[in-house]
């Protein structure tokens, strides 16, 4: 072998000794944090579990208690599986100082998986023409299921829109007739409604709910008659009504009882379901939005 070629034969082999040394000299730390970013995660444990040193030790918990967000983020951004994050952190879980949060993460992804498989199902309703069905599944999609809330809060207002068309019942006046204050006893207040049937046939029965409000605007419950219960969503039934195609009910003259309340200002209604003469039944596709949106918070 030539002078040259030994030279650089030493130099190549001096080289590899160098890198193999540094490679050794790397900290436990630096170990797991390199396992951790290449997904290695048994090992990254295999590594802990050898540490002695109690400050290198919190180090290393510290840093595998990132990984419960990250891989949280990964399975968010549909980098990886349900199954492949759990794996990964139940494999975290044998780091005994971090079993309460790896168990909330996994926790929060199984909601995560179930909010995507509202999103699916929503989908699939709307393209079903299952509109009620619809807007609850998207309903259900989680705020922070970044992949789908935004689109399921558009699909929402999509779906309503689609809905409005097959709404042909309208409410075109809603109130309360205060009687004499000195006849409440035998003249009761009452809630009063109009009602048009745009229906191709006659409605026989239907139930209404009527939300009340005070003087602020709130959403206040509303006094049953003669009785202790009072609620959010006071029921209405009107029964036997007979409202033929185009007809209307109600004139001023018919409602349902209430007790009285110095607090209840105004209210609202809507048709939750009807019943036609031929004993078909429709159910308001938009009641359960609207009753959400007219209670806020008390909802």
């Amino acid at each position: 072998m030539s002078k040259y070629k030994t030279i650089v034969a030493k130099f190549m082999i001096s080289i590899i000794l160098i890198s193999g040394l540094i490679g050794c000299g790397k900290s436990k730390i630096e170990l797991i944090n390199e396992n951790l970013n290449s997904s290695k995660y048994e090992e990254a444990i295999k590594i802990f579990n050898n540490i002695k040193d109690e400050e290198d030790k919190q180090k290393a918990i510290e840093i595998m208690k990132k990984q419960d967000s990250i891989l949280k983020e990964k399975f968010i951004n549909k980098e990886i599986n349900r199954d492949t994050a759990v794996e990964y952190l139940n494999i975290l879980k044998s780091v005994s100082e971090n079993k309460d949060e790896v168990d909330k993460t996994i926790n929060e992804i199984d909601e995560l998986v179930m909010s995507q498989e509202a999103y699916d199902a929503g989908i699939k309703s709307m393209k079903n023409n299952e509109y009620k069905k619809a807007i609850n599944q998207f309903s259900a999609v989680l705020e922070n299921d970044k992949s789908n809330y935004n689109n399921a809060q558009n699909k929402i207002k999509e779906v309503e829109e689609l809905a409005k068309s097959t709404i042909l019942v309208t409410i075109d006046e809603c109130k309360i007739a205060y009687s004499n204050s000195n006849k409440k006893s035998m003249y009761p207040d009452q809630l009063q409604i109009k009602v048009t049937n745009h229906f191709d046939k006659t409605i026989k029965n239907f139930n209404v709910c009527f939300i009340g409000y005070d003087s602020e605007n709130h959403p206040i419950e509303i006094p049953g008659y003669l009785s202790e219960s009072q609620g959010f969503e006071f029921m209405g039934t009107g029964q036997n009504v007979n409202i033929p195609k185009d007809g209307t009910w109600g004139n001023g003259t018919m409602g349902w009882n209430i007790g009285s309340s110095e607090k209840l200002s105004r209210v609202e209604a809507n048709i939750k379901e009807i019943e036609f003469e031929d004993g078909t039944i429709w159910a308001n596709p938009l009641y359960d939005l609207w009753i959400q949106r007219s209670l806020g918070e008390e909802w």
